[in-house]
């Protein structure tokens, strides 16, 4: 995803492929009962995660969708998201983004992960590096992350607002057979704190590389000019049943710089209307050093294989163990 003109810095902050570390209860194992939810602050169901939420509906399924666009004068970059969660009752999920720079054929990205049975499993968009692959290192928090990084996208999004979010209450209406308060979502500019600064007043050693100080000026000087949108929280436990919000940035000192940002997300099924989460079959084993090279070297002579107890593997045969290092895709 290229990022050269000063708004892309806001994509490399809150894209689906990297936002950073997980909230604190994206470690945990599984959902657990969830707090009463304060109504007074309707904003902070965009910060419920996925093991939240399903402590307090169960199992849900999840579709969303981002599109960003940034501007400065005649340039313009429009990148596209799409994301999907299974997260069942029990902890176990299932995990998917895909990233469109808009570049056109084949120039698409994402992942898919799944968390079931203690392992972590995670595959590529595209073969031929998409067959599943364990991760044993991962004990899930990786996943985790990587679910929160989809199913948190409205809560960033409004995490860049703050206190100028405003939910105004709009009603009451059924999704999924619950009841729903509705909510409409708007801006108060003169409630907006941009919060404390990213930029340190002292240099770092040798400097910050262009896009670090891009996108930290960026998001130190983030002005919103206009948000709108509507969500449905569940009347039982605050839980977003759908969320749709739209807003735009300017930036501070910059009257050509804009950033658009449209995210919408809801849940579709609920209970046992969500289909199982299981291993996937035929996983490959966690195999972070392909053996490519060192099969090489082998033959050419340069290498030689060692068996289980060191002792010479004889030709055209394969050592019982292959090393592996841990870490994510």
């Amino acid at each position: 995803m290229a990022r050269r003109f000063v708004l892309l810095g806001l994509l490399l902050a809150a894209s689906a492929c990297s936002r950073g570390a997980p909230p604190a209860e994206a470690v945990r194992s599984g959902p657990r009962a969830p707090a009463p939810f304060d109504w007074d602050r309707p904003t902070a169901a965009l910060g419920l995660g996925a093991d939240a939420v399903a402590a307090g509906l169960g199992s849900f399924a999840w579709e969303g969708t981002a599109a960003w666009s940034a501007a400065r004068g005649d340039r313009k970059l429009e990148v596209s998201e799409r994301h999907a969660v299974r997260q069942l009752a029990s902890g176990t999920f299932a995990a998917e983004g895909t990233v469109d720079p808009g570049r056109g054929p084949g120039s698409e990205s994402g992942k898919r992960v799944i968390w079931a049975g203690g392992m972590t499993y995670a595959r590529s968009l595209y073969p031929a590096s998409g067959e599943w692959r364990e991760r044993p290192a991962d004990h899930g928090r990786g996943a985790r992350r990587f679910r929160d990084e989809s199913f948190l996208l409205a809560g960033e999004v409004a995490a860049l607002l703050g206190p100028a979010l405003v939910a105004s209450p709009a009603g009451t209406t059924t999704a999924l057979g619950r009841p729903a308060r509705r909510f409409s979502l708007s801006l108060d500019r003169g409630r907006f704190a941009p919060g404390p600064k990213r930029l340190s007043s002292e240099p770092a050693p040798g400097g910050l590389d262009a896009p670090t100080r891009t996108r930290l000026a960026l998001l130190d000087g983030r002005e919103p000019i206009d948000a709108s949108g509507e969500m449905l929280l569940d009347s039982a436990t605050g839980a977003p049943l759908s969320v749709r919000l739209s807003t735009l940035l300017g930036v501070k000192g910059d009257s050509e710089a804009r950033v658009r940002v449209d995210v919408d997300g809801h849940i579709v099924s609920l209970g046992s209307d969500v289909p199982p989460v299981e291993p996937p079959r035929n996983a490959l084993p966690d195999e972070r050093k392909p053996r490519g090279v060192a099969r090489a070297l082998e033959q050419a002579g340069f290498r030689k294989k060692k068996g289980a107890e060191g002792a010479a593997v004889p030709q055209g045969a394969e050592p019982d163990d292959e090393p592996t290092e841990a870490g994510d895709d």
